[in-house]
């Protein structure tokens, strides 16, 4: 995620970074395989401060992830007719 990326999609709420790992570790998401990066771990709160997404994996979210849950939580979700295929590696 980048500060351009951010502004470009006009978010009107706040995004957070934590290049010191200093959360990363208080919320047990230190990677097993590469300890000097974190998991992949997005959290989406409402305006009262309520997780309503969370994913924490070894990949990113796919963009759809994102966007799809904060459409569901804004009530503007409309399920997709054709989803990319994925493709599990050999």
């Amino acid at each position: 995620m980048s500060l351009e990326w951010a502004e470009k999609k006009q978010f009107t709420f706040a995004l957070a970074s934590d290049p010191e790992q200093r959360i990363i570790g208080k919320f047990g998401l230190v990677n097993p395989d590469q300890p000097e990066l974190s998991l992949h771990a997005i959290y989406l709160l409402d305006g009262d401060g309520r997780v309503f997404y969370r994913k924490v994996a070894r990949r990113r979210a796919y963009s759809d992830e994102f966007i799809d849950a904060v459409d569901y939580h804004n009530g503007k979700y409309v399920p997709r007719s054709t989803a990319p295929a994925v493709t599990p590696a050999p």
